[in-house]
């Protein structure tokens, strides 16, 4: 298996002059020692207007700075949201091969579309546009990479007239290609287009995880690929490891779940209330069984059914097994939550990467010594 990092670089009031400051170079720290003790990945969201839950609205410089102080890890620019609306094509192409160039050819580049109201809102893209926006950019941003010489397209939301696109990436023919998701349909999508899937597993469990894996893997067998096939599923999960349950759970229990709060908030609120496009009543079922089980899902329920990864590198590596098992190739963790000093994440990760990952990653993965 994969191991990687999630960032959102967020940032809690009350806010003090280097509150950013200390949160982007925090989490730099802690990716160098992700590094260091054997992840494979970091990753890094594009996020607007989400004050205090996300600050990361340019991760690519956050990630060169990454790229530039580590050696082994791979540097996961995802996601970025594609749709036209947010990022013209071109530019992201452009961005990301700079990027890819910049790192040594480690980029992984995941996508997504937002749904997100107020990003959507502050960019003037209509929900119903979003998807189309994201599809026709999943088309051409492997056409930029893979043409050499001018490039000619024309989409509803972006042209090319015979233009030459550059730089290319260094990896050939580009760096691997992930799709970001939370409903059942996106599964479907990713697998259709052949590019990895990366997805949430907070509050899902393992049967609902293998169930959408098995919807993705049919879908992977019929694909039309937009680029290079990549037949991978990331999994974000809550993470904190210990010496102890007990102290996990001390250290945890709070941060996550004013997090998983915050994120029904921001990523369930078409649930909430007003008319859905067709296709959405996804969002609106998940949002009622939220409301439902609010006092349900609290630490105590997501720790006793193996839907966070908290306490020892051995009860941790039980429950990812559940997860490798039913088609998980990357675990991705999440432990920078406000309410989580950066002292207590360095060792949450140091402990991840000395105790959790030789046991699942295989014997090649050691800890660096420098």
């Amino acid at each position: 298996m994969d191991f990687g990092l999630l960032y959102e670089l967020g940032v809690p009031r009350p806010w003090e002059p280097r509150s950013e400051y200390d949160a982007y170079w925090n989490a730099l720290k802690q990716a160098v020692e992700a590094d260091r003790v054997g992840f494979s990945h970091v990753w890094a969201v594009e996020h607007h207007f989400l004050s205090e839950f996300s600050h990361s609205s340019a991760p690519e410089v956050w990630l060169s700075a990454v790229a530039q102080r580590t050696e082994r890890i791979r540097i996961g620019h995802g996601v970025v949201q594609i749709p036209a609306g947010f990022n013209n094509p071109i530019r992201t192409a452009e961005r990301v091969a700079a990027l890819d160039i910049l790192s040594n050819g480690r980029v992984e580049f995941g996508t997504g579309r937002s749904i997100v109201g107020k990003e959507l809102d502050g960019f003037n893209i209509a929900l119903e546009d979003s998807r189309p926006m994201w599809r026709e950019a999943m088309e051409l941003i492997p056409k930029i990479w893979t043409t050499d010489g001018p490039i000619a397209f024309d989409g509803k939301y972006t042209q090319i007239n015979g233009f030459e696109v550059h730089p290319k990436p260094l990896q050939q023919p580009h760096p691997p290609i992930w799709s970001a998701g939370t409903s059942p349909s996106s599964f479907t999508l990713a697998g259709e287009l052949g590019a990895g899937m990366l997805a949430f597993g907070t509050g899902l469990g393992t049967d609902i995880v293998g169930r959408r894996i098995q919807e993705y893997q049919e879908a992977f067998a019929r694909a039309t690929p937009v680029g290079e096939p990549n037949n991978n599923v990331g999994l974000f999960m809550m993470t904190f490891c210990a010496e102890t349950d007990e102290e996990a759970c001390r250290i945890a229990e709070k941060p996550f779940a004013a997090y998983l709060d915050r994120t029904m908030e921001h990523f369930l609120q078409w649930g909430r209330g007003g008319d859905l496009p067709p296709g959405y009543e996804w969002y609106a079922e998940a949002s009622q069984k939220a409301d439902k089980l609010a006092a349900r899902m609290k630490f105590d329920y997501l720790f006793e059914n193996g839907m966070i990864l908290v306490g020892t590198p051995d009860r941790i590596v039980e429950t990812i097994k559940r997860y490798r098992d039913v088609g998980v190739t990357q675990i991705i963790t999440g432990t920078q939550f406000a309410g989580i000093e950066h002292e207590q994440a360095m060792g949450s990760i140091r402990l991840f990467g000395e105790a959790v990952i030789p046991q699942l990653a295989g014997a090649d993965v050691v800890a660096s010594t420098t």
